[in-house]
């Protein structure tokens, strides 16, 4: 699950996680951002644990705890910014004019350029929507999409691990990445 991959979370962690999605998903809850989300955990926690338990099973408040941790330190490096409806639509990346050429799409991320877990998670995201929108097609002529990261050295020395296998899965089944340092 991406978002336990984003958190770093363990696999029990992942599953807690798991839980509040099924659960907000049998109540016709939205989950639209990480303020839902927390709302969700602490309600899991509090309130709602007798109800949780009794349909879902006994839920560890250390797990919560962790979750919640993770969280509130991905929201301080800015990652509200990142969740909630989507803000752009990846087709908009492979955008060609009138003469069958592809557009070039330029995406500024100065801002968050020292801040590693919200790079990673702006292209963990970024990259699971490439993957699931994108179908495979084997070898083509020419790239469908081509992301070249300037100074990708500075950022991916330090992304998270989640990052670096979704970044080798993608590249090995669909897509052409390029690395510029300048």
């Amino acid at each position: 699950m991406l978002f336990s991959k984003i958190l770093s979370l363990n696999d029990t962690q992942t599953g807690v996680v798991s839980l509040i999605f099924k659960y907000c998903d049998d109540k016709s809850l939205p989950l639209l951002d990480l303020k839902d989300f927390k709302k969700a955990v602490q309600y899991i926690t509090n309130e709602g644990k007798e109800e949780i338990t009794k349909e879902y099973g006994r839920i560890s408040t250390a797990s919560t705890g962790a979750i919640i941790r993770k969280i509130i330190e991905i929201e301080q490096q800015g990652a509200n910014m990142f969740f909630g409806e989507k803000s752009f639509e990846v087709d908009d990346l492979l955008k060609i004019d009138q003469k069958g050429r592809g557009k070039i799409s330029i995406i500024r991320l100065t801002d968050i350029q020292d801040k590693p877990k919200m790079f990673s998670t702006f292209m963990l995201s970024l990259l699971a929507e490439i993957y699931s929108s994108f179908p495979e097609e084997g070898d083509l002529d020419y790239p469908k999409l081509v992301i070249f990261i300037d100074e990708a050295h500075l950022m991916f020395d330090q992304a998270s691990r989640a990052l670096l296998e979704q970044l080798e899965m993608i590249v090995k089944c669909k897509l052409t990445i390029g690395y510029a340092r300048c």
